[in-house]
Parts: structure tokens; C-alpha cells; sequence
């Protein structure tokens, strides 16, 4: 990694307001772009089975992950079941409206409980084995000949439970059963701009779950990069852009960007608090370590990156919409809008992009990837994995 001098340090707290404020000023001036610099990433933390496994115990299954939207719980007993962090995992809304997430394991014998993954509806969980029965509260309810067994007490085989908390609308989970989850502190203060930005008011619309063929920070590598959008994006996205005209601030280990759309630089006399958040710019918000939240015109996407392999990730996709679809028509205008966003420029572009870069580890052409200035956040970003393992 480089050399923490080498790197451009913005280690500020910046209000969007005054991120907007800084996109003002550089087209203003002509979209006067960075400092020029040449930051060298090795290809190693990307290709490394040892380096995944630290990445893996150390990141992703200690900190905070966002694994759903409570909308998509509306009801008692409705659950979702999913393997993505390499755990079993089922995360349900129990008959107080209360949502928590434990382990699919039953305690008798081990047995997987739910066996599906996606969203359903139960009224308890039942193991297939021998129908050991446990409330939606992870409580065990029910043992089947139970006088075969001696000196046992039921609350002792409970299942296994996971912090859980439900804020801004998503769901929050650290696999670490027992452990404390600090949302404040690792949010680190991120939750007003989450709050201004109405995410707790919006749906789920869609969802999307991709086995991609690449290294999970090849992926960050992509939405933490303001020099590809007019160029990768040129027949999707890229015409609502002006170039390279992108600004961050770092909070905690969290990296937000704005990048300005076309619309800001028909306003440039407007006070920043004037401005459209939305309409003028596409904010971004990369979580550490592994999640990104893009706040679109229209709708927010919610994307979880989920580390399998060195070069195998899976892509989780959410779209969430200001309301419910009220109409037909509305309802096919947003999934128009999934697939545009989600086929046509995550897939067809940026997955591309970082698939092929993955291949191109093979080859042994490169021993580090070249990052100048107008990709200097990704490099932020490798700086905090570096600190945190």
C-alpha cells in the first residue's frame, strides 16, 4: 500500500451542503480537477485466498451489515433467509412486530431450520429432522417426546441470536453472536445525512442477488471512481454528467461523494442549501466496509457487497422507492428503472469492468493497479482496510 504521505488527505466532515458548495466552485472555475498524483494499489489484496480469510473474519463478520429494508418484513412472521455472510442466517418479525436474526441452526442435532433462501412467511420454525419447534422470537417452543431427555432446560436451546437493529429503515446485523452493535459509533454521524435524505420513509421495490466473478474491492474500487463516469457510462448514465466533477469527505472510515449532474452548473448562482440534493448531484455514501448507498433523482439503491472467494462476491441490489407504487403505470415506470440501473449500468457496466479486472490478474501483466487523482477515495478506501486488519 502506499505510503500514508502519499495519499491526498481529506479527513474532514463536510456537510453536503458544502460538498455542493465545492462543485459550484470548480465548475465555476472551469471544473479545475485535483491535484495531479499517482497512487499504486498492489494486485495482491485482491487475488490473495489469506488475505480473504483476514478480510472476512476481521471486517465483514465483525461490523455492522445491512442484510434487508424493514419494508420487506411488513407483517408478523414474515422472514428472510439467507446464506450471503457464510453463516445460515434467518432475520424475522416475531408477533410483536419486533425483528431480530438468529441462526438457521437448529440446537438439537444442527439441522438447518428454513430451508430457502428469500423472503417467506411462518408462523414458527420447525426443524425437519425431528420437528423441534421454535418461536419466531428464536424461543424454543416445542420437543417431541421430550421425557426422552434428561436434565435439559428449554431456554438453553434457544436459537442462536445476532444484534439486530432496524435504522433509517434498513436492517442492520453482526454476526457475532453476544457481541455489542454500536450503530452511532460506527456511523459516525452519517445518520443526519440518512434522515435529511428521507431513507427511512422509502420502500423496498427490487431486489437483485448476482454471483459475480471478482474481488469484493474491485466492486468499491468502481462507485469510489469519478473519472469513469462520462466514459464506461456513455450510453447509459454518462449524458447526465458533466466529467470528472466529483467531491468527498471522509467521516470515520465512511467515504461520501457527490458528483454534480448537468443540472448544477445551470445553477451555480443558487446558495448550496437552495440546491436539490437529488436533481443536482447523485450523492454515494461507501459504509465501510462493504456497502454503498446511492441516493438517484428518483429512488435509492441499496448495494451490499458479500465476500465469498477472493474472486467470487455476491452482489445484492435493492431498490427502494419514496412510496408504493399507487398505480400500474407507476409500477412499471419503476421496475423500467430496476433494470435500467441494475442490468444495464451495475451489471453491464461496473460488474463488467471489475470482472475483467479480476481476469486480468492472471495474467501477470500488472504486480499493482494505477490510481491518480480523480480516483484518489478508492485509495482512501484501501488505506481504511489496510488500518482495520
Amino acid at each position: 500500500m502506499p505510503q500514508p504521505e502519499t495519499v491526498i488527505a481529506r479527513d474532514d466532515s463536510a456537510s453536503p451542503d458544502q460538498l455542493l458548495a465545492r462543485l459550484q466552485q470548480r465548475a465555476a472555475a472551469g471544473c479545475a480537477a485535483p491535484p495531479p498524483c499517482s497512487l499504486r494499489v498492489p494486485t495482491s489484496v485482491y487475488t490473495e485466498p489469506a488475505r480473504f480469510s483476514r478480510e472476512r473474519d476481521a471486517l465483514i463478520l465483525r461490523l455492522p451489515q445491512v442484510i434487508g429494508h424493514e419494508s420487506q418484513l411488513p407483517k408478523p412472521g414474515d422472514t428472510l433467509t439467507y446464506d450471503w455472510l457464510g453463516l445460515p442466517l434467518i432475520t424475522t418479525r416475531d408477533k410483536n412486530g419486533d425483528i431480530g436474526t438468529f441462526m438457521n441452526v437448529c440446537r438439537h442435532r444442527g439441522m438447518r431450520l428454513v430451508q430457502d433462501e428469500g423472503v417467506s412467511s411462518l408462523r414458527s420454525l420447525v426443524c425437519p429432522y425431528h420437528q423441534w419447534t421454535y418461536g419466531l422470537d428464536g424461543a424454543l417452543r416445542n420437543i417431541p417426546r421430550a421425557e426422552s431427555f434428561c436434565d435439559i432446560d428449554p431456554a438453553d436451546f434457544n436459537l442462536v441470536a445476532l444484534p439486530t437493529e432496524v435504522r433509517h429503515g434498513l436492517i442492520w446485523v453482526q454476526a457475532t453472536p453476544g457481541a455489542t452493535m454500536d450503530l452511532d459509533a460506527h456511523l459516525a454521524g452519517l445518520g443526519r445525512d440518512f434522515d435529511e435524505f428521507r431513507l427511512g420513509d422509502y420502500h423496498f421495490c427490487r431486489q437483485s442477488v448476482k454471483d459475480i466473478a471478482c474481488n469484493w474491492k474491485l466492486v468499491q474500487d468502481a462507485f469510489l471512481d469519478g473519472y469513469h463516469v462520462v466514459r464506461l457510462h456513455k450510453k447509459t448514465v454518462g449524458p447526465f454528467f458533466p466529467d470528472a466533477l466529483a467531491e468527498s469527505s471522509i467521516h470515520g472510515r465512511h467515504i461520501r461523494s457527490a458528483v454534480a449532474r448537468n443540472t448544477l452548473l445551470d445553477d451555480l448562482d443558487l446558495a448550496p442549501q437552495a440546491l436539490d440534493r437529488r436533481q443536482h448531484a447523485t450523492f454515494s455514501y461507501t459504509l465501510f466496509p462493504n456497502m454503498v448507498l446511492i441516493f438517484h433523482p428518483e429512488y435509492t439503491s441499496v448495494i451490499s457487497l458479500f465476500p465469498q472467494a477472493a474472486d467470487r462476491t455476491l452482489f445484492v441490489h435493492s431498490m427502494l422507492t419514496p412510496r408504493k407504487p399507487v398505480s400500474e403505470q407507476e409500477r412499471d415506470h419503476f421496475e423500467r428503472s430496476f433494470e435500467l440501473i441494475d442490468r444495464g449500468v451495475f451489471e453491464a457496466e461496473d460488474i463488467f469492468v471489475s470482472v475483467g479486472a479480476q481476469k486480468g490478474f492472471a495474467s501477470g501483466a500488472n504486480d499493482s493497479l494505477l490510481f491518480g487523482a480523480l480516483e484518489e477515495p478508492a485509495v482512501q478506501f484501501h488505506r481504511f482496510v489496510e488500518e482495520a486488519l
